[in-house]
């Protein structure tokens, strides 16, 4: 060492003062639960309501979504996507933990635009709806997986 160095003590972090390492490590290892961002769980029951809206009609109403298609078929298929729509609602309005009900409406967009393109195979389908169609669910989706991603941060 010369001169202008001194040796100084290393100095221990003040919460090891009097504890065993192992709970300094499990003090420092340990993450607080982070904040449900507001607006986050907001735009998802917003998310729910319209599910729930969404679902009844095509429960009620399967023949004008099928004719909006320009399908004559699938009526059964639409009610039955309705009902799964109504689920998904009042799981996110009624669960305590939100982010795995978007995850499965992710999942249920896919059965969604799967069931709509499957409207192409028809040769009077109204091919510019389906596209239509397939374009909305996937711009749900995308906000879907986004809430999902939020709020799985954060265990919501």
């Amino acid at each position: 060492m010369d001169a202008t160095m001194t040796e100084t003590r290393r100095r221990s972090a003040p919460a090891a003062d009097g504890r065993p390492r192992t709970e300094v490590n499990e003090i420092r290892d340990t993450v607080p639960e982070l904040a449900t961002p507001v607006w986050a769980k907001r735009l998802a029951l917003g998310v729910g309501w319209f599910s729930i809206g969404f679902g009844l009609a095509e429960v009620l109403a399967p023949g004008k979504f099928t004719r909006l298609f320009g399908v004559d078929r699938g009526a059964a298929v639409v009610r039955g996507l309705g009902l799964r729509e109504i689920a998904s609602g009042v799981g996110i309005l009624t669960g305590s933990r939100i982010a795995p009900v978007l995850w499965g409406r992710v999942a249920g967009d896919a059965l969604d635009m799967a069931a709509i393109g499957a409207a192409l195979t028809d040769e009077e389908a109204n091919r510019r709806m389906v596209a239509l169609g397939i374009g909305a669910v996937a711009g749900v989706m995308l906000l879907d997986a986004f809430l999902g991603k939020r709020l799985s941060e954060t265990r919501s």
